[in-house]
């Protein structure tokens, strides 16, 4: 993003801006910055790193004038994208939308662009604009995990449960946040009929999720009898961690046994719903 014909002195107090910026000297970083703009005033990179560095020190309204005044130099897909972060951070997704879409008309390949431009979206519930444009980051980067994640999510809400799953399996090598992943694989999966599945890649979600550290997978390979066994009246139980529910008084653990209640006795909607409270 380097300005062209910038003095090489300018360059190099700008490379030591950067050094400090990278050791976390702000202050110091700030004053090369601004020492370079002096000696070199249209030095749009300098604007936009101060902007950067304002960002970091969540002195937003000070990031915002600064981006504003390299885009006063030129347009930049960049700085426009910094800025349109900016207000999005501050939840103002309609505007923070502007500068996303005006950085794409400078690049309609740029894939930051293309993914605030979709999370905007997203966040104003325009999800077939969302679903444009995550696609469009699909495109330029295959295996970008969080698009996939939100298309998932997007077809999961459409009770496009077959298309959520591709899309999930496009990731399942590099899936990182695996709660999540098994979460909505598992109710793709009761949704579609595959309960025996739902129950596994559910049981994998609960546990993936750290506040489930300590639970053990007791359904796994018992037989009805044993589960009749060892849980004893299914539907007292039921009844019994519902009111538990209902006056603030349950653990994690009966969270989990409950929900997994639901699913044995094939009450999949009432498993879902209580999954996704606890796990958000």
């Amino acid at each position: 993003m380097m300005s062209q014909a910038v003095p090489k002195e300018v360059i190099s107090i700008y490379n030591n801006a950067l050094m400090l910026s990278n050791k976390g000297d702000f202050e110091q970083a700030l004053s090369e910055y601004r020492r370079a703009i002096t000696l070199y005033p249209q030095f749009l990179q300098a604007y936009n790193n101060i902007g950067e560095i304002y960002s970091r020190m969540g002195k937003s309204e000070l990031a915002i004038s600064h981006y504003r005044k390299a885009l006063e130099i030129a347009k930049n897909n960049r700085v426009l994208l910094n800025l349109g972060v900016e207000y999005y951070n501050r939840r103002e997704y309609q505007v923070a939308l502007q500068y996303f879409l005006e950085s794409l008309a400078l690049d309609s390949d740029f894939l930051e662009g293309n993914f605030y431009t979709a999370m905007a979206y997203f966040n104003l519930k325009n999800y077939s604009s969302a679903e444009h444009y995550l696609k469009k980051v699909i495109s330029i980067e295959r295996k970008h995990e969080k698009s996939h994640y939100l298309l998932a999510y997007i077809y999961y809400e459409w009770k496009q449960y077959e298309r959520a799953i591709a899309v999930l399996d496009a990731v399942k090598d590099i899936a990182s946040d695996k709660a999540f992943y098994y979460k909505y694989y598992g109710f793709c999966c009761y949704h579609l009929g595959r309960y025996e599945e739902a129950v596994s890649y559910l049981t994998i979600a609960l546990e993936s999720n750290p506040n489930y550290a300590k639970y053990k997978k007791y359904l796994k390979g018992l037989t009805y009898e044993k589960k009749l066994k060892e849980l004893g009246d299914i539907d007292a139980r039921i009844r019994e961690m519902e009111q538990r529910l209902i006056g603030n008084n349950a653990s994690i653990r009966e969270y989990t046994r409950l929900s997994m209640l639901y699913i044995f006795k094939g009450e999949y909607r009432k498993a879902e719903e209580l999954l996704l409270k606890v796990t958000h």
